[in-house]
């Protein structure tokens, strides 16, 4: 695939090498994505759609844990001891804490998490927005305080709900222990007027605190996203389906478009061991994996029946990967898991492996 792959990029990089060239290049690129039949091969980049999300630079403030994950139990266990480190280095002063006679954590925990932000809302306004450390996440949601994505108006998504609403919505912040195939996000951001506005009109702004919104308009969009930085020991690349939310800069995504593979097709290429082999050898060594990487990446353009076959095996996967938040038999459900893999795995070699002109 060297000379086609060099090929593809010398003709098509300068038209796809950032979202902005893509939207320039629209219709050039339609048209060319409207000559391709099965068997084909094109570089990700002209099939797809996206880019990097919104930093917020300033998660504790936007940002919330959800109840139903297990980073909830995480959050609630480090609270007593970030207050803590905060009073014995920087010398805070709690509201109430030292009327109260109670150790921190017993503190915390006759509030509730309404008061529990609040109160860490106020101490980062007063002392600082990195006085319990640089993007540190202090809230908890519950699920029912999660608006309906698919029920939000498009001015909604673009410019924020009323805060008389449910404002928070899922945010994704990519996935650091590198889940494939799916993971539900554990965060949500407070998406409401007042703070998208702030977002939008300080973005790029000089200062600190100041945050980034890149690509917007694939906000509230589903599509394939990946962990950005890859374990230098570990194999494969770890890409799963991204829900409609607002990605975080961590979690850069591609949507593709109408008529091309889909996105499970994608993540089945993606998650095999053929393309990961391509990638780090001509692509990319290094432990950062760069969205202007995946999208040089070479795709076959299958045929229905292959891309039937390999979207119903990525279904029996996420499936799978669902069944290992359950407290059940886990190794057997690994096997599971791993046999189906394995099975993409071969069908993916095969889709590549086929004898072709490579026109």
């Amino acid at each position: 695939y060297g000379e086609k792959v060099k090929e593809l990029y010398n003709k098509w990089w300068e038209k796809i090498k950032t979202s902005k060239d893509i939207e320039k290049n629209e219709a050039e690129l339609e048209a060319y994505r409207n000559t391709l039949k099965p068997g084909d091969v094109a570089l990700l980049g002209c099939l797809t759609e996206g880019g990097q999300g919104l930093a917020t630079a300033n998660n504790g403030k936007y940002v919330a844990v959800r109840r139903s994950t297990k980073w909830a139990d995480n959050v609630i266990a480090s609270r007593p001891k970030k207050l803590a480190k905060a009073i014995a280095e920087k010398n805070i002063r709690v509201p109430g804490l030292s009327s109260s006679g109670l150790p921190i954590s017993e503190f915390l925990n006759q509030m509730s998490e309404k008061d529990i932000a609040k109160l860490f809302d106020s101490l980062k306004e007063k002392y600082g927005r990195d006085i319990f450390g640089q993007g540190y996440i202090y809230k908890i949601v519950e699920e029912d305080e999660l608006a309906d994505v698919s029920k939000l108006t498009k001015d909604e998504k673009e410019n924020g709900i009323d805060s008389s609403k449910k404002v928070y919505v899922p945010y994704d912040k990519g996935d650091k222990d590198g889940n494939r195939w799916y993971l539900e996000t554990p965060f949500a951001i407070a998406w409401s007027k007042e703070n998208v506005h702030f977002l939008k009109t300080n973005s790029g702004k000089k200062g600190a605190g100041m945050p980034v919104v890149r690509n917007a308009q694939f906000y509230f969009r589903e599509g394939f996203c990946w962990n950005n930085v890859l374990n230098p020991e570990a194999r494969l690349l770890k890409v799963r389906i991204k829900g409609a939310s607002v990605n975080d800069v961590g979690s850069m995504s591609l949507i593709p478009y109408e008529q091309m593979p889909s996105s499970k097709f994608f993540a089945a290429i993606l998650n095999s061991n053929l393309l990961f082999d391509f990638y780090r050898e001509f692509i990319n060594c290094s432990v950062n994996i760069q969205i202007n990487d995946i999208r040089q990446l070479p795709v076959v353009i299958p045929t229905p029946a292959q891309q039937s076959t390999l979207e119903s095996l990525v279904n029996k996967a996420i499936r799978y990967r669902k069944q290992l938040e359950d407290k059940g038999d886990r190794v057997a459900v690994n096997n599971q898991l791993r046999a189906i893999e394995d099975e993409i795995d071969s069908l993916v070699a095969a889709l590549y492996s086929k004898k072709r002109s490579l026109n």
